[in-house]
This record gives C-alpha cells, structure tokens and sequence, in this order.
C-alpha cells in the first residue's frame, strides 16, 4: 500500500482528496493536517511515503512546510511531494523537471490518477534508503517562492504588447481610457486605475493618475500642500497629487 498523508487547510478540499484517493486500491490515507505547523507535527510521525501539500495557507505555506521537512525528516524518511497550486504553467514544468508533482484545485479525478501513476513509478525506482535529492528540491523551491513577475497587456497598432511592472513609469485617464507611460512611449490598456494599483502595485495620486513610485525622481511642492512628481519618462512628465492623495503618497515616498 502507499502511505499518503493530505495537508490542506481547506476541510472540503481535504475530505474531497482522501475520498479520491481512497478510491485506489493499493492507496492509504494515513494522516491529515489542517494547517503548516499541524503538518510538521505529524507528517515526521506518520512517515507516509507522498504529501498532497496545498502550497497556499494562512500559517505556513506548503512552500515553508517542505522546507522545514527537509530539515525534520532522516533522507529515508522523506516523502514525495505533490503540491496543490495555482501557479502559471511557466512554473509548474519546474515540477516536472525535478520530478515532483502537482495538481490543481478543484481536483479532477483523471490528474490525481495521472500523479499516482507517476508517483508508482517514482517509488518503484527508489531504494528503501534513498532520500530526496535535497539540491533539487531546494532549487524548486527557491524558483516558487519567487512570486512571479505581473504583466501588463497594452495595445498598439492592433497588437497586444507585454510590459514589466518596472518598465511602468505611470498611468492616467483620458477621455474614459486608461493609458500608461513607460520611458519611450505610451500605450492604451484595457485596465481601469484601481486595477493597475492592484494588480501592479502602482500609487494613486489623483483621481486620474497612478504612478511607479520607484519611477519618481522629483517631488515638486504646489498650491495649497499638494505637488507635483517629476517622473523618469523621456519628457520628465510631471504627475499631479491631489490633496486627497497627499498623505498616503508622503507615507508611501517617506517624504
């Protein structure tokens, strides 16, 4: 039988995992961990040979857990993992590459199969004494742990052009359009305001204006304690702040 112990900080997600995985014959639900630091408990007693590890969780993430585990654990002992994410495929063919797994929530009955599959496979080659090759699995998560870089979809003559966060000097509206600037030219985007400052991190200024602020080279004083910023573009455009928005960017500039 394979030992399999689920950690998931979601109770449906959990019992939905163990009914599947229950329903193969050669498989044993061993444990279950609500949270990180209950994984970290009993996965090292339990000793399942895989971990079904949600990576996203409010204590701890699957990310953390699998390093502390490498730290807890004799090589022997070290379980498979197989992650529950929701990162891009970009990422995701880094698990393939080092030969762990993963599945996507909600969870299909047909991958769980395919992961088992891999996963027989993977345990049939391994000797009782071999352990996680440590290099690789820190490699994977070194590369996880780094969020991956947003981009921003802007348009120009009919094509969909792809801009970094850092190539954004800043946004504004323009007869019900949103535009942004990056050094050398501006570009219409499908994005509203509140959007980019979510997405992308940007600062709003004025109710018409969102900026980078590591994108800010001079902070002008203006009428009646507003300013103006003085940005990196090609033009050094200057950016109006509102007095709505003074405070918030004096907090976020430490000015």
């Amino acid at each position: 039988m394979i030992r399999v112990f689920v950690v998931d900080d979601e109770a449906p997600a959990r019992d939905e995992l163990k009914y599947l995985l229950e329903q193969m014959p050669d498989v044993s639900v061993v444990g279950m961990a609500r949270n990180g630091r209950e994984a970290l408990e009993l996965i090292p007693l339990a000793k399942p040979q895989v971990v079904f590890l949600d990576i996203q969780m409010p204590d701890l993430s699957g990310l953390a857990v699998a390093r502390e585990l490498l730290a807890l654990m004799d090589e022997g002992d070290f379980p498979l993992l197989v992650f529950a994410t929701a990162f891009d495929r970009h990422a995701l063919e880094a698990f393939e590459v080092h030969a762990l797994d993963y599945i996507l929530k909600p969870f299909s009955a047909e991958r769980l199969k395919n992961a088992m599959d891999h996963l027989r496979r993977t345990l049939a080659g391994r000797s009782p004494a071999q352990g996680p090759e440590a290099e690789k699995l820190d490699r994977i998560l070194s590369l996880l742990e780094k969020p991956p870089r947003p981009k921003l979809a802007v348009e120009e003559n009919e094509r969909i052009i792809l801009l970094n966060v850092d190539e954004i000097v800043y946004a504004w509206v323009e007869d019900r359009h949103v535009f942004v600037k990056t050094k050398d030219a501006s570009y219409q985007t499908g994005y509203s305001l509140s959007e980019l400052e979510e997405r992308l991190g940007l600062l709003q200024t004025h109710k018409s204006y969102v900026v980078n602020r590591d994108q800010v080279r001079e902070v002008i004083p203006w009428f009646n304690g507003t300013y103006n910023l003085v940005m990196a573009d090609r033009e050094k455009s200057q950016v109006p702040v509102s007095r709505t928005y003074v405070k918030s960017v004096r907090q976020a500039l430490r000015l």
